[in-house]
């Protein structure tokens, strides 16, 4: 699984991973723990692929699929994904949440085919995230 998102001001390091236990609160937010008994495992790998220092544009791989995961993972660096409120997004200037599934792939439940799905960019990550 790869996606891209919008995320606000500009990532430090510029690529890494970030690793911590998801949790769900009773409000049902998801928050990171380093408790390995009251949370899942969650990895996420980060890496800017362009940047204006208001916005960067964020390639994301999973190394697992946790509930709201990147939404967490990027609030818990302090740069949250752009229209993302409920995890610290405080502006939103596509009018709409900064996160796309770039690609997934996963077997059919039913055949056992493999299956591929790539899907472009939107123009808006790119425009937002231009050099000004």
């Amino acid at each position: 699984r790869r996606y891209m998102a919008v995320v606000e001001s500009e990532i430090s390091p510029a690529e890494g991973e970030v690793k911590s236990y998801l949790k769900e609160n009773a409000a049902m937010q998801m928050y990171s723990t380093n408790d390995e008994k009251n949370g899942q495992l969650a990895i996420t790998q980060y890496r800017t692929v362009k940047s204006n220092g208001r916005f960067s544009l964020v390639e994301v791989q999973l190394q697992t699929g946790r509930k709201n995961q990147i939404r967490v993972h990027m609030h818990d660096l302090g740069h949250p994904i752009i229209g993302d409120r409920k995890y610290g997004s405080t502006c939103n200037p596509i009018g709409r949440v900064g996160l796309h599934a770039a690609s997934l792939r996963f077997k059919h439940p039913i055949t056992g085919q493999m299956l591929h799905f790539e899907s472009i960019i939107p123009e808006k990550f790119n425009y937002i995230t231009q050099n000004k």
